[in-house]
């Protein structure tokens, strides 16, 4: 029999049953449409191989084609998959780098848990992190090529590195890749026998770095160059669709992203002032407590500062990918955080420096036995909050979910609703981290619900947002066709106008939730999801 006391102390397992406390809930939402999801749902091959190869990734449309071929639920199961083997090789990478095996597991753990990229959920973002896995694999094979001067390896990964620049947002986070390889060629120069006479002053050895990284360097214009040639994009995404517009707002919206993101806790109910607050007053604490001890610069001290520099860093690569474009990334709006897939490194990088020093300053170097103790019980109380925050998360997805079958269901059974020459307005409040949901959204919800495509539903809040119907119509007309689903829809001065709220006994989203679970898992044929909304309406123009 298995040694299992041995068993659950590998890193390996530890980590997997982290990850799998924070991100199980996921299969929750097996059936979920989130966001863009609704233009994939029931799509044609065609279609959707040219709306991405409008994109620039032809690819992908038929990655989502033979996805729903499979079946929906793959999207939650190979999104909970990948993530776990992204973080699995970023434990590997770290125990590359020498590492300490507590340090790696630690970082993995933080980066498996922190509270970041809830846009994980959206099936349309899942190519993402094939992408992203590809990307940091690559980077696993090109420490182990250079440690081991294997140089198939080293041209291996830099094919790998090609391939997963499909996904534009790692073209910024491949700065982190010439860091890494601008210092382990200068330590291979600095080191080995065979350049001893030829790189006897820094001056030689910052030249042979440049010369090995040159490749490296030029490996983002090659591509650059590849798609614009090749996978230039059109149609709809031709113009004015994330084009890089860097400006100093910007930039100092990087700066504050970055400062808030060292304290990573946000979650759901912790706002950035809030965040920020407890950020300050850790330091002030802990330069308090150090005012009275001895002058010292321990290890751990050291160490914690190094962790929270190349957080930092990772942080600011992160947060480019949206910069660049001219979009201020976020914690709380769930999808502005799609493209920013390094996050969850340089916040557990942030994290695990911040801990290091508090527990330095904090806990007595007197008795280490009793510190270390401290130290573990705290960073395990810190990742159960992590996950149990991840709980709150996905069970937010969940009730949004809910409404999206109360919306159709309300559609289903009402025929005023299913009329082209009318326009739906939802004032629920039951949307997800209360992000507005999409054109393309309500255009799905209203074909599950009739097989027609030429409804428009709204969002009460983003229609008044850009000055009431014909300033939603004129910012968005280019989009509706078959990517929005809206096909056929009467984008004059709508008719009749119907305002969704929600209904009058639901009190409390969560308490409906979880009465709604119950109820689907215990008696399914006698859920009916309507009961979350109620309507309002007719009001319809005068004839005249």
């Amino acid at each position: 029999m298995p040694d299992m006391k041995g068993l659950f102390k590998r890193a390996e397992l530890q980590i997997f049953l982290v990850y799998m406390g924070a991100h199980l809930p996921i299969f929750l939402l097996s059936d979920a449409r989130y966001w863009d999801d609704w233009s994939l749902s029931g799509a044609s091959k065609e279609m959707l191989v040219s709306v991405f190869t409008q994109a620039g990734f032809p690819l992908l449309g038929y990655y989502h084609y033979a996805v729903q071929l499979i079946g929906w639920w793959f999207y939650a199961f190979s999104t909970f998959a990948l993530g776990y083997l992204i973080i699995h090789v970023f434990y590997l990478i770290l125990k590359s780098f020498d590492f300490s095996k507590s340090d790696a597991k630690t970082l993995s753990l933080l980066a498996a848990a922190l509270p970041v990229n809830f846009a994980r959920v959206a099936a349309i973002n899942n190519p993402g992190l094939f992408f992203l896995l590809i990307f940091v694999f690559a980077l696993y094979i090109f420490v182990i090529s250079i440690n081991n001067k294997n140089a198939y390896l080293e041209y291996t990964s830099y094919a790998l590195f090609m391939f997963s620049f499909q996904f534009n947002a790692l073209i910024t986070s491949f700065l982190s890749v010439f860091f890494i390889a601008a210092f382990l060629f200068y330590n291979k120069a600095a080191d080995a026998p065979t350049n001893a006479t030829h790189h006897k002053n820094n001056l030689n050895k910052f030249k042979y770095t440049i010369k090995r990284t040159a490749e490296i360097i030029l490996l983002p214009f090659f591509y650059a160059t590849i798609q614009h040639f090749l996978f230039s994009k059109s149609g709809m995404f031709a113009a004015s669709y994330n084009i890089i517009d860097i400006n100093f707002g910007a930039i100092l919206s990087e700066i504050k992203v970055v400062i808030l993101y060292i304290f990573p806790y946000d979650g759901i109910y912790i706002g950035k002032p809030v965040a920020l607050t407890i950020f300050l007053a850790a330091f002030l604490v802990v330069y308090l407590i150090r005012a009275n001890l001895a002058t010292r610069s321990t290890e751990a001290d050291c160490n914690g500062k190094g962790l929270i520099g190349i957080g930092v860093v990772l942080l600011g690569l992160g947060a480019s990918a949206y910069v660049l474009v001219g979009k201020e990334p976020s914690y709380a709006p769930w999808m502005a955080t799609r493209f920013q897939v390094l996050l969850p490194f340089g916040a557990a990088f942030s994290t695990l420096g911040l801990f290091k020093i508090i527990c330095a300053a904090v806990f007595s170097a007197k008795n280490h036995d009793l510190g270390d103790r401290m130290k573990v019980a705290s960073l395990a109380g810190l990742i159960a909050v992590f996950i149990v925050n991840w709980w709150f998360v996905y069970a937010t997805f969940y009730v949004d979910h809910l409404r999206q079958e109360a919306f159709a269901d309300t559609i289903r059974n009402t025929p005023s609703l299913q009329s082209r020459n009318s326009v739906i307005l939802d004032r629920s409040g039951l949307t997800a981290f209360d992000t507005m949901p999409g054109l393309g959204e309500y255009a799905g919800l209203h074909e599950a619900a009739t097989g027609k495509h030429d409804a428009l539903i709204l969002d009460y809040d983003s229609m008044t947002a850009y000055g009431g119907w014909s300033g939603f119509v004129d910012n968005f007309k280019r989009f509706l066709g078959a990517w929005s689903k809206v096909e056929d829809a009467a984008v004059d001065v709508p008719g009749c106008l119907y305002i969704v709220r929600r209904g009058r006994d639901v009190q409390s989203k969560w308490s409906y939730a979880a009465n709604a679970f119950i109820v689907k898992i215990r008696n399914p044929e006698h859920y009916t999801a309507r009961h979350l909304l109620s309507l309002d309406g007719p009001y319809c123009q005068s004839p005249h």
